[in-house]
């Protein structure tokens, strides 16, 4: 190679490298369900979300209590946590879907379920 190219490579590497760097920026993003319901954060994922730190009681799981779309980030049932996005490959790391938001308070729990009695007839 001679001496008037090789700062070309150099500057070409770097360009290069540059914006190979650029394409994997990821930035965190904190987001929480309040009293339980449903929300989203706008954050631009670019196809990858990833929980860094939960901050709720109430567990965070991806799927039921956290997902994420190119948009936002959708918590909901009182998940609270830091989240990493961008950067990610849509090929390898499939985006969530939304689940149906809710305008109602999720039930606490019901009793166990007994097996059906008939009733007895009244003599």
């Amino acid at each position: 190679m001679t001496k008037h190219r090789l700062p070309f490579v150099f500057i070409a590497a770097a360009l290069l490298a540059a914006s190979a760097a650029s394409a994997q920026a990821r930035s965190t993003i904190s987001c929480e369900s309040r009293e339980y319901r449903y929300n989203r954060c706008e954050a631009n994922t670019a196809g990858y979300a990833r929980l860094l730190s939960q901050q709720s009681q109430a567990p965070c799981i991806r799927g039921q209590t956290w997902g994420y779309d190119d948009r936002c980030i959708w918590v909901d049932k009182g998940c609270a946590a830091e989240f990493e996005v961008g950067g990610g490959s849509r090929y390898y790391d499939r985006p969530q879907s939304y689940p149906e938001p809710r305008g109602y308070p999720e039930p606490r729990g019901y009793p166990e379920p007994r097996g059906y009695q008939e009733p007895r007839p009244r003599y």
